[in-house]
């Protein structure tokens, strides 16, 4: 069984922790890749939304340092791929944790367009337009602004060196107005149906179409407060955002977005060896094994191999 997961704040929780990536605290640790033929994780380096300009660039870098000692002193057990122009070496490698470095907040750039170059040449793959706030780019989920000016420029700019645009977080106003502005498909890495479970956080089934369309990527949130208004979850509640997904059109579509060590975290799903319940959940529902292959592994796979080699 393989896995690609789209989002975790575990980097940045180890970090503020003291912590390595491999612990006893955290819900991912890199000892998780060992169950699997293949675990593919992007690590977001959360930037808050009260730290700003210069600033933002100086935490990222702070990050990131720490991100590469992890690295090294992980060597042989964690792997970044983002560097590689093909994923093939990591689709078969049997308990390595392969990395992609993402950020999760555009305020990362401070205002200044230099710095989408500054992450390119740091390995991020993916950057998170905002958060919940609002910033230079866009305006977040708890926040009524839209795309700016700027924002528009960052995303030709993301989009010229190979940077995958996540609209996870954006109000509908930002999210709609990025979608005019973006000319490559876009994503949601960590983002739940809300037809399903009425949160701003969640995407309405147009917004869910749109990505679909454009050969995006939505990325299933394991946070209870965006899988069920009542926050009773259960892996049939997970699993019907997915066949609700499914139902749209979804099924190259899909993906996994955990949101390890960022967000509330049924006991069913709150560590990367319970994955396999919920892959057999799905197949038991009446989930194929190709589409069930698809949302844990092959979807997200297919784009950022792309991605990575210069294709999107």
């Amino acid at each position: 069984m393989r896995v690609f997961d789209l989002h975790c704040d575990t980097l940045t929780t180890c970090k503020r922790k003291g912590w390595d990536l491999e612990n006893e605290g955290s819900h991912l640790r890199l000892s998780d890749a060992e169950g699997y033929d293949a675990y593919i994780q992007l690590y977001a380096i959360f930037i808050p939304d009260e730290i700003r300009g210069e600033r933002a660039g100086q935490y990222f870098s702070i990050h990131h340092l720490y991100y590469r000692r992890q690295l090294e002193q992980a060597a042989g057990r964690m792997a970044d791929i983002a560097a590689r122009r093909s994923l093939h070496a990591a689709q078969n490698k049997r308990g390595v944790m392969s990395s992609i470095l993402a950020v999760e907040g555009g305020c990362v750039l401070g205002g200044d367009l230099d710095m989408v170059q500054v992450l390119a040449n740091a390995g991020v793959r993916s950057l998170t337009l905002t958060w919940n706030g609002e910033n230079e780019l866009a305006g977040g989920a708890a926040s009524d602004g839209g795309l700016s000016d700027f924002g528009r420029e960052a995303i030709r700019e993301l989009e010229r060196l190979h940077i995958a645009v996540d609209v996870s977080h954006l109000n509908d106003r930002s999210f709609y107005d990025v979608l005019e502005a973006a000319e490559k498909p876009v994503i949601a890495t960590h983002s739940n149906s809300r037809a399903l479970c009425a949160h701003r956080r969640n995407l309405t089934d147009e917004m869910f179409r749109m990505i679909a369309s454009r050969g995006g990527l939505v990325g299933l949130n394991f946070c209870r407060d965006f899988l069920a208004e009542d926050g009773d979850v259960t892996l049939d509640t997970l699993a019907r955002h997915v066949e609700h997904f499914l139902e749209l059109g979804g099924e190259d579509t899909i993906a996994l977005g955990s949101d390890y060590d960022g967000a509330d975290i049924p006991a069913c799903i709150d560590r990367p060896a319970k994955l396999r319940d919920f892959y057999d959940r799905l197949i038991e529902r009446g989930l194929t094994q190709e589409q069930a292959d698809k949302l844990f592994f092959l979807n997200a796979c297919r784009y950022f191999d792309r991605l990575i080699a210069g294709e999107l």
